[in-house]
């Protein structure tokens, strides 16, 4: 359990990092003069990177110690945090988006692998389900800490070598600063033997860590359906969620006149308890109706994605305080009960010695087609739909009928942000249908997977 308290804290570290952008979001498009398509594609910059860079990570870990690899990831993120608080320019943000994409990219693929060779089949959707829950923890503490900090720091800082650096800028050195010392902290953690939690003979499982993958192998993992099913249900999750979550503290501020703290406090909250009851309750439910069934491992995160959708629209029309936060709150819930099921079923249908690869591959996939252009369309889309000209338009007459209506900005323009968040609900309706198509191979699958660990590796080497 020390492992994974520790690799828990620093994952929480790590999405805590990433989100502080969005907590500040509005503040930082003002300083640096930036539209809601240059904000949007801040993302885009940082999911490039952390794509390609994670299939290279993949392949190092499944070669290397990958503790020192998750040492050199976390140091170089939380140095890329600090340097966003710096910055003066679109450019220079940009930049340090990049470059935090690189260090996220190696621990996004090796911590799990660790995790999975250490805890058996029976649990690792519970265990998976704990782990990424510091997913939307951490992106709740960074929106609401990153604008409580950006809002109260000038008390603080004044008279002091920091005045310069007040306001949003400095949220970025104190949620950045821990993960240094988290960065060495890691190289404390013990090298688990890859497959070590399997029901298989310890020697043979080391026999087959000591045999690289071959070609064929890779070849076959582009062929396994229940892998390539869960890849593209975790795309489309992805695509809508990293979305929503980009955009809503903006959506509830802009649109719907929260406020920027109280807008960032609510999704904060409402994200974090979402996490806990909907990671939790889907990681349960999948491996108590798994042990009879082990479709479940798909059955359930898909029925969940398709019942998220009338909150999700619930959440983006109602006028009501309550009725929005109490929607937002039941379709995150809801979508976050695939996280658990979906990570458990790649670890269950690939080989011990290949799993780094396999994590690296679904993390490239899932953002190449989910969310690394997500909130750059819906950015996009609110400028488009924002125009008088477009608005006067049948789709602009539509639009405007359903309620997504464009909102004037204090500079004079117009932008429909409303329906830029109608981009997601697409993606979470095709989404659970691919998850609920994929259940069908996961049985033979995994037990193709016990069937190659068991054999003998000693023909495949060389």
């Amino acid at each position: 359990m020390t492992t994974f308290s520790v690799l828990f804290v620093i994952h929480l570290l790590d999405y805590l990092d990433r989100w502080a952008l969005a907590g500040v979001l509005k503040k930082v498009q003002a300083d640096l003069e930036m539209s809601d398509g240059q904000a949007g594609s801040l993302n885009f910059y940082f999911l490039l990177t952390f794509s390609l860079i994670s299939p290279l990570m993949g392949w190092f870990g499944d070669r290397g110690r990958r503790t020192w690899l998750l040492a050199f990831g976390v140091g170089l993120w939380s140095l890329a945090t600090v340097g966003t608080g710096l910055v003066r320019s679109y450019g220079e943000l940009t930049f340090a988006r990049s470059l935090l994409g690189v260090g996220e990219a190696t621990y996004g693929v090796l911590a799990p692998t660790i995790l999975v060779d250490l805890f058996r089949r029976e649990r690792r959707s519970r265990v998976m389900a704990y782990f990424y829950m510091a997913m939307p923890l951490g992106y709740a503490l960074g929106v609401f800490g990153a604008a409580w900090i950006a809002t109260n720091s000038p008390t603080w800082v004044a008279g002091t070598p920091l005045e310069a650096y007040g306001g949003w800028r400095i949220a970025f050195f104190i949620v950045g600063i821990p993960g240094l010392l988290a960065a060495l902290t890691v190289l404390l953690l013990p090298e688990p033997v890859r497959g070590a939690s399997e029901n298989v003979d310890l020697e043979r499982v080391q026999a087959h860590e000591r045999v690289m993958p071959t070609a064929d192998d890779y070849k076959d993992l582009a062929v396994n359906s229940s892998y390539t099913y869960v890849v593209f249900g975790l795309a489309t999750f992805t695509f809508a969620f990293g979305g929503l979550a980009y955009w809503l503290p903006s959506y509830l501020d802009r649109v719907k006149g929260f406020g920027t703290e109280k807008a960032a406090l609510v999704v904060g909250l409402s994200g974090g308890l979402a996490a806990i009851v909907g990671m939790s309750l889907g990681g349960w439910l999948a491996d108590l109706l798994s042990k009879t069934n082990p479709r479940a491992l798909f059955l359930v995160p898909g029925t969940a994605m398709l019942l998220a959708v009338p909150f999700v629209l619930g959440a983006i029309f109602s006028t009501s305080e309550p009725m929005i936060i109490g929607s937002m709150f039941v379709a995150m819930t809801l979508m976050l009960m695939n996280t658990g099921p979906c990570n458990a079923v790649i670890a269950n249908v690939v080989t011990p010695n290949m799993r780094g690869v396999a994590y690296a591959v679904s993390i490239f996939f899932i953002h190449v087609l989910g969310d690394l252009w997500s909130p750059m369309l819906m950015g996009l889309a609110s400028d488009y739909l924002g125009d008088p000209e477009v608005m006067a338009s049948w789709i602009g007459e539509w639009l405007f009928r359903i309620g997504a209506r464009p909102v004037e900005q204090p500079d004079g323009s117009y932008r429909n942000l409303t329906a830029g968040m109608l981009v997601v609900v697409p993606a979470i309706v095709l989404g659970g249908c691919v998850l609920l198509a994929g259940a069908r191979h996961l049985p033979r699958e995994m037990a193709l997977m016990l069937a190659k660990l068991r054999a003998n590796p000693a023909a495949r080497k060389g």
